[in-house]
């Protein structure tokens, strides 16, 4: 067992929402903790969930500069009173806390919280080009609300906003918008098309589903300016199946893949049910105007929610890149005592694929946190190894043949404890897009520690699911961990997971029997927040 232990007590929190403790003391615990990521965004401290606001704008110099916010409680790590935390980045890679851009309340339609929202870029008549939060408020009415803050000039951070409170909210509740009452409605997906502003809201259609379920729903508004929204009815509305598109669609996002002549709409949903968020998912088809048909369906990562409300973003150089949450997997008590909860994925790269199905990979400016190298072999040394590391990159590719390829992370030296990560090969299983993918990935934390172990996470389910292989079974397998974050890629279906493992546990043994052309990498992975984690 580790000599390591958890704080003796939490922190007392009053009311829920706020630690009756000093920010820098919140944050020298924060990053003191052994199982914190080092190189995946992090709040300084307390509460992460939902991206927003993911845009690119000119820095201070004119460069581009990557913006995040995010869902974020900066007096404590747990899911209340939400504000919009904010980090920034040049090179998608290196990361830096801005101050908090965006809190609720005190009255009015976001009293109780500023939930989901997006950025885009206002043009005003003579030009000027006006950041723009459209936003999810919280309050006391019967279900949030769309409202609208702009960027005051003059800032290039983007740290300082005006809530436009005699417009607020822009798109009232169901009842009032939409002209029926809703279980929920609420996240934004907005963009512009053929001179007019159309965004979506997620929410569910009670006995619009299959056999009469409630199914998850997209519903489309429009506006000439932002202001005034004209509700369009539903983009798409789910089948109600619970175990794959829920009742309710949260996060939905509405964009185009592809090259030239070959573009796809896709739409990304988070699928949730019963106060349970399950996991996202995206699907494809022809939209005509305010219309979509849904035509396929997939998971955008096995790891169900541990990558879940997720954003994306067209980047300059036209790669769209997305970043989702990675959800704790600690209780109340063990967040409050560690000081931080929630990380977000590395930002991965959207493609479409010659099987109309969307892949995904770690950007290329990952590669600038490789460390030392750790190991470098080809051929038979490439199906066998070992090391130690709780913060790598590893990269193994080849052609499975038979039997498994299998990666123990975060073991002791005896093995019995462990994260397996196994990859097998399977018959054609036939039928279309992820269904006919001839590969199976799980990854299995039952054995990560042992139970009554304060490293333990709260859930250990094994996840899994389909991934491609190659007409041959050729295979790149790419394994991001830090620390508790882990991210593995097959051909570019991930699969996330939250990991609880005692800090000491740190050896990685692979074992590829049936791979065969093998070429093995991997890197010591360093600190993305090199600049440290205060506000400029």
């Amino acid at each position: 067992m580790s000599t390591q232990t958890q704080a003796a007590a939490p922190w007392p929190t009053t009311p829920a929402h706020r630690v009756e403790i000093a920010p820098a003391a919140q944050r020298r615990r924060a990053e003191a903790d052994p199982a914190r990521p080092r190189w995946h965004v992090t709040p300084p401290w307390g509460w992460l969930n939902d991206p927003n606001g993911l845009s690119v704008q000119p820095g201070p110099d004119g460069q581009p500069v990557l913006h995040l916010f995010y869902q974020h409680n900066s007096h404590a790590p747990v899911h209340e009173l939400i504000e919009w935390g904010h980090q920034v980045s040049a090179d998608l890679v290196h990361w830096r806390d801005l101050p908090v851009a965006l809190t609720p309340g005190p009255a009015g339609p976001d009293a109780l919280g500023c939930w989901s929202g997006v950025v885009v870029d206002d043009m005003r008549p003579d030009g000027t080009r006006v950041p723009t939060m459209i936003y999810s408020g919280s309050s006391d009415r019967p279900t949030q609300t769309a409202c609208l803050a702009v960027a005051e000039p003059g800032d290039p951070w983007l740290t300082r906003w005006v809530k436009e409170d005699e417009a607020n909210p822009v798109i009232d509740t169901a009842r009032r918008s939409v002209g029926t009452d809703l279980p929920e409605m609420r996240d934004h997906s907005v963009w512009r098309e053929d001179g007019r502003w159309y965004q979506v809201m997620g929410s569910g259609l009670p006995g619009q589903g299959r056999d009469g379920a409630q199914g998850g729903a997209a519903l489309c508004f429009s506006s000439e300016d932002l202001r005034t929204w004209t509700y369009e009815g539903p983009l798409a509305v789910g089948d109600g199946d619970v175990s794959a598109t829920g009742t309710v669609w949260e996060c939905p996002e509405l964009c185009t893949l592809g090259g030239p002549g070959a573009e796809r709409d896709l739409l990304t949903v988070s699928a949730w049910h019963e106060e349970v968020t399950m996991r996202t998912m995206w699907m494809t088809g022809e939209r005509t105007g305010t219309r979509m048909r849904i035509d396929a369906v997939g998971r955008s990562d096995l790891g169900e929610n541990y990558f879940y409300a997720p954003q994306s973003v067209l980047l300059p150089d036209g790669r769209r890149v997305v970043i989702g949450w990675m959800q704790p997997n600690r209780s109340r008590d063990q967040r409050i005592a560690d000081g931080w909860a929630g990380s977000m994925s590395v930002p991965r790269t959207m493609t479409l694929a010659a099987d109309g199905t969307p892949r995904f990979a770690p950007v290329a400016e990952i590669e600038s946190l490789h460390g030392a190298r750790l190991l470098e072999a080809d051929g038979e040394a490439a199906r066998s190894a070992r090391l130690a590391s709780r913060s790598v990159d590893l990269v193994l590719s080849g052609r499975l043949t038979q039997g498994a390829v299998t990666i123990d992370l975060l073991a002791d030296a005896s093995g019995e404890r462990r994260t397996r990560v196994s990859l097998i090969r399977r018959e054609a299983p036939g039928g279309r897009g992820q269904a006919a993918w001839t590969g199976w990935l799980s990854v299995d934390r039952s054995a990560s520690a042992e139970e009554g172990s304060p490293w333990r996470g709260e859930e250990s389910r094994l996840l899994e699911g389909p991934v491609p292989l190659g007409a041959d079974g050729e295979v790149e397998l790419r394994v991001l961990l830090d620390r508790s974050s882990l991210e593995v890629f097959v051909n570019g279906q991930p699969l996330s997971a939250r990991v609880g493992a005692d800090p000491d546990d740190d050896r990685l043994v692979l074992d590829a029997p049936g791979l065969e052309d093998a070429a093995l990498s991997a890197w010591h992975m360093e600190d993305a927040y090199t600049l440290g984690r205060l506000e400029p």
